[in-house]
Order: C-alpha cells, then sequence, then structure tokens
C-alpha cells in the first residue's frame, strides 16, 4: 500500500489525526439522533462522514484511525461486498494482536459473513457487527466501513483506543431509561484496543507492515 499523497488510481493508505473531537454521523444517520446543545456544552463538534451507519466520537489520540483505498483491477479489490472486507480485517487482527500481551494474541478475531445487528447499531456504529471488523475476548475494537464507486472501494477502519460506552449514549436524544440501555448494550459489544493510547503507535505502524 502507498500512504497519502498517491493518486485516486492506485492503492492508497491515508492515516488520518482528527485535529479536535467531534461526534462523526454516518452517511444515512439523522441528525435528529443526536442533542446539538449537549455535543456542544461538551465541546464536540458534530459532522458527517460518506460511509457507515451510526455514530462515533474521534478525539485527538484516542482512536488509530486509516482509510483505504484499494482500485479496481487491483488483486484485493473482490465483488462480493462482505468479501471484500477481508483483508483490511486480517490486517487489523495481525496488528491488534500484535500489541497484545502473550497468548492473549488470540482473542483477537475477524468477523465474517452478515452483520450482527442491535437495537442500538443503527444509531451507534460500535454497538454492532460488521464483516472484516475485530473483536477482542468478543467485543469490538474495530469498525471498518466501505464505499464504492466505478474507480474502487474506499475502506474508512478505526480502532479505539480508549472507550466510554455511556459517553455517546449521553449525547442522544432519548429518555434517561433509553440511554442507560444503550449504555448497557455498548459495554457489552465493544471496548478499547488494549494498551490503550499507549499502544497507538505501536499498532499504527503495525497495521501499515500489514498493509505492505
Amino acid at each position: 500500500m502507498l500512504l497519502a499523497g498517491s493518486g485516486a488510481s492506485r492503492p492508497m493508505a491515508v492515516v488520518c489525526e482528527p485535529t479536535s473531537a467531534a461526534v462523526v454521523l454516518g452517511s444515512m444517520q439523522g441528525e435528529s439522533d443526536i442533542d446539538a446543545e449537549r455535543c456542544a456544552d461538551a465541546g464536540l463538534e458534530v459532522l458527517r462522514r460518506r460511509s457507515g451507519g451510526g455514530a462515533v466520537i474521534v478525539r485527538p489520540g484516542a482512536q488509530v484511525w486509516i482509510d483505504v483505498f484499494v482500485p479496481r483491477g487491483d488483486p484485493r479489490f473482490v465483488d462480493d461486498v462482505l468479501a471484500s472486507f477481508g483483508f483490511l480485517g486480517e490486517a487489523w487482527r495481525a496488528a491488534v494482536a500484535s500489541v497484545m500481551d502473550g497468548g492473549r494474541s488470540t482473542l483477537a478475531v475477524v468477523a465474517s459473513g452478515a452483520a450482527v445487528a442491535t437495537r442500538w447499531s443503527p444509531t451507534l456504529c460500535f454497538a454492532g457487527l460488521g464483516a472484516g471488523e475485530v473483536t477482542v475476548d468478543g467485543r469490538k475494537v474495530v469498525g471498518i466501513s466501505q464505499r464504492r464507486d466505478r474507480s474502487g472501494a474506499w475502506f474508512h477502519s478505526m480502532a479505539m483506543l480508549e472507550f466510554d460506552p455511556s459517553e455517546l449514549p449521553g449525547l442522544l436524544r432519548l429518555r434517561e431509561a433509553e440511554k442507560l440501555e444503550a449504555a448497557r448494550s455498548l459495554a457489552a459489544t465493544a471496548t478499547a484496543v488494549p494498551g490503550g493510547r499507549s499502544a497507538g503507535w505501536r499498532l499504527r505502524s503495525a497495521l501499515l507492515r500489514q498493509l505492505g
């Protein structure tokens, strides 16, 4: 893979780093899901990405965020959308395993097949599990989404280095009981990469090595 700066006609990996904190909505998600006033009070912008389903919070240093472009004609481009996540999921799995202690590396697993949805996955990105995404001990640590056009496929991928399952539900336009339910769901389905922020540089470097 090539780093940012290449043209979109070639394979490319782009390392992304937010400059401020934000709630990022999925491409089809309604802005009414989020309480904009609460976000402003918390110092969070509300932005939208061009792929994916539910919202996610990003902060400088709180995630490893890498976008990957695969052009049509590249050996890694696969017409089957579910299967197309496989190469990137395996690269993330190996990278996550490399920063884990000893035998615990076997707990990093790539999801395959149809998406596993929950009540909250259309609203909260890490409340569901899709093909190619990575779990540790059954909880999601890496999210991947994809968008395609005639030139190829863009994969947007993010590993969480810190994760508070109650923070994002607290910013939703919901009754308090529903916020608690959403937080419990997130706590059961997602977590941060072992090692947290201290593992960030090693994780990013390991993923870029895997992508070649």
